[in-house]
């Protein structure tokens, strides 16, 4: 009798551990297709293609800008073509851009060279408004860009998804 009361015991034991096991499979499922759930964009006209979280809807998307705006934050992708420009004349570009802005707390601008690119970015601050400005420019192209991403300042979410955005740009 004993025997059975321990199987059974066992065996009930064994159904709830299975039972908290898929629902934090399903769970977890859920909260990563929640995270990741991407919208992938492509630039034909330029040849490049990004993605945005999915509550980004676009706003202008013609040969001279792309334009979205998601939960608390704006994107703008801007071309221009000049073929004379190297990695370092888009960093005096892009800090040139970043003070037109007439942002306060301008940080320093970083050289970066991301899927194919080379380039510059800086952020600053505008009105409680974080703004990044980046310079890319494709050595194999005349064809460059700006971006431009705005969310408020103190929005670290927002500051990951950004990250995000700029590093997801790429040539297709």
């Amino acid at each position: 009798m004993m025997l059975y009361l321990c199987f059974n015991n066992l065996k009930n034991q064994t159904i709830v551990i299975k039972k908290i096991l898929l629902l934090l499979i399903v769970f977890g499922v859920s909260i990563t297709n929640h995270i990741s759930a991407q919208q992938e964009y492509s630039w034909e006209e330029y040849g490049i293609g990004f993605s945005l979280a999915d509550d980004f809807k676009e706003t202008v998307n013609s040969m001279e800008e792309f334009s979205a705006v998601g939960d608390g934050m704006e994107l703008s992708i801007i071309p221009f073509k000049d073929n004379s420009i190297d990695d370092s004349d888009i960093n005096a570009y892009t800090m040139s851009i970043a003070a037109s802005l007439k942002l306060e707390k301008i940080d320093d601008i970083s050289t970066i060279e991301i899927n194919g690119f080379k380039g510059g970015y800086a952020e600053g601050v505008q009105n409680g408004v974080k703004i990044f400005v980046m310079g890319l420019i494709d050595p194999n192209s005349e064809t460059n860009f700006f971006v431009m991403i705005v969310f408020q300042e103190n929005d670290e979410n927002a500051v990951e998804e950004a990250i995000s955005i700029c590093q997801s740009i790429h040539k297709i």
